[in-house]
Formats: C-alpha cells, structure tokens, sequence
C-alpha cells in the first residue's frame, strides 16, 4: 500500500512540474509572438472593418491579434482586468455596422466584455519573412480556422 501511494505522489508531482512547464512556455511563445507584432505594427487607429472574423491569437493578458482575412492581422490591447484572455478557447466581437472601435467595442472572454483600447495593423508578411525559413513551424497562426466562419454567423464569438 505504501508503495502504491508513493508511485501515485510520485505521478502527481511529475504532472504538477509537466503543467508548470507546459504554461511557462506557453507565456513564453505568446511573449514572443507579442514582439513580432508589436514590431511590425502600425501606428494606432480608431477603428477597423471587420466583415468577418478569420480567426485569432492570445498574445498575454491585455493583448491579442485578429484576422479579417488570410494576411490582414491586428494587434488590439484591451483594458485590465480581461480575465482568462491568455487561456480561453474562444472569443468573440460585436462590431457596430462592420466597425470595431477603440474606447467603444470589446473582445469577449468567456461573455465578458474587455474593452478595447488600441487597434493597430499588422504587417503579417513581414512577420513572416521575418521568421525565415523556419516560419511554418513557429508561425504566429491564428487560432479558430475553420470555426471562424460558423461562429461569426452565430453572434461573432469564437
């Protein structure tokens, strides 16, 4: 009995140590992806048009990149406290006549509104080319993919 409990501890710690790694890189690779593009966006503006969500990326607790089309990307900042914006599965916009604005729209997160405060076009080319030729397995994808399209037709979350 003894023997069984202390394998089981054992395990326990081994997935307690997996998990801590696991979101340490995670932190890590959205720090990362957060550089490249802050480092190739543009100079903030008011709003954007947005047809249709094509997907999306956490890049930290108060940021994250959408896609309104293969290689159009912003980086939008929402205010503090947007809780679980770095782990959700899904998140959602409700543009006002196609717009989504700053100081007036949100990011959803879990239905919760996080206001947007800055919106800023990405050049996702150059983030790539800047990633070299190893850009397809470390490219900042968005997330959502195919679910984007079924999503937006059902109240824009993703």
């Amino acid at each position: 009995m003894r023997i069984k409990n202390f394998i089981l501890a054992g395990l326990a710690a081994m997935a307690i140590v997996s998990a801590g790694s696991v979101l340490a890189d995670t932190a890590k690779v959205m720090a990362e992806n957060l550089a490249r593009f802050q480092r190739y966006a543009g100079k903030p503006q008011d709003s954007v048009t947005v047809f249709q969500l094509q997907g999306w990326q956490p890049l930290g607790e108060n940021h994250i990149a959408i896609w309104t089309g293969v290689n159009d990307v912003y980086l939008i900042r929402v205010a503090k406290p947007c809780i679980n914006l770095s782990w959700t599965n899904g998140v959602g916009i409700r543009p006002h006549m196609n717009e989504l604005r700053t100081r007036f729209d949100s990011i959803y997160v879990h239905g919760m509104p996080c206001q947007i405060e800055s919106i800023r076009k990405v050049d996702y080319l150059a983030v790539r080319r800047s990633m070299g030729p190893h850009a397809e397995a470390v490219d900042p994808r968005p997330l959502g993919g195919s679910e984007a399209a079924k999503a937006q037709s059902s109240g824009g979350a993703l």
